[in-house]
This record gives C-alpha cells, sequence and structure tokens, in this order.
C-alpha cells in the first residue's frame, strides 16, 4: 500500500477538480499494483468501468496506469510494476 498526498492546487491530477463543491472520499485514490495489467485493464473493460483516465505511462515509475471510477465514486488507480516500459 502506497499513501501519496497531493495539494489542491500545486499538482495536476484529473481527480483533484473543485474543492468546494467535492463530495465525500474526493481526492482519495485508491492504487493497486498489478503484474497481470493487460488482463485487468481488459477485465475492467468488459465488466463497463467507468474510466477516469484511460491506460497511459506515468513517467516518474516508468508504469503504466489507468484511473476508474468505483460505484461508490472512489478513485482507482490500476497500474504495472515500476520500471515496466523503461
Amino acid at each position: 500500500m502506497i499513501l501519496q498526498l497531493h495539494a489542491w492546487d500545486a499538482e495536476h491530477h484529473p481527480n483533484l477538480v473543485n474543492a468546494n463543491a467535492a463530495p465525500p472520499g474526493h481526492g482519495v485514490l485508491l492504487w493497486f499494483q498489478v503484474d497481470d495489467f493487460d488482463s485487468v485493464v481488459e477485465r475492467a473493460r468488459e465488466l463497463g468501468a467507468e474510466v477516469v483516465l484511460d491506460v497511459h505511462v506515468n513517467p516518474a515509475p516508468q508504469h503504466r496506469e489507468i484511473w476508474l471510477r468505483d460505484p461508490d465514486g472512489y478513485v482507482l488507480v490500476i497500474a504495472s510494476p515500476d520500471g515496466e516500459v523503461s
């Protein structure tokens, strides 16, 4: 488990918008690193998961990510292992 803290106005993250109207849990990101990234992405698409940010490379850890929203509104980030795209 990784805990990252980000400031509302200091960094660009697609889920950190309009702090004054934020619902409960807004700004919470649950990160999951998986060894079978492509399979997890395929399964999420099959289930009709809401995609917040489609598959992309995060340049800092050099891995792929997809950002999804769960039925309660929380953002889930699925990531391949660090260094996977280096």
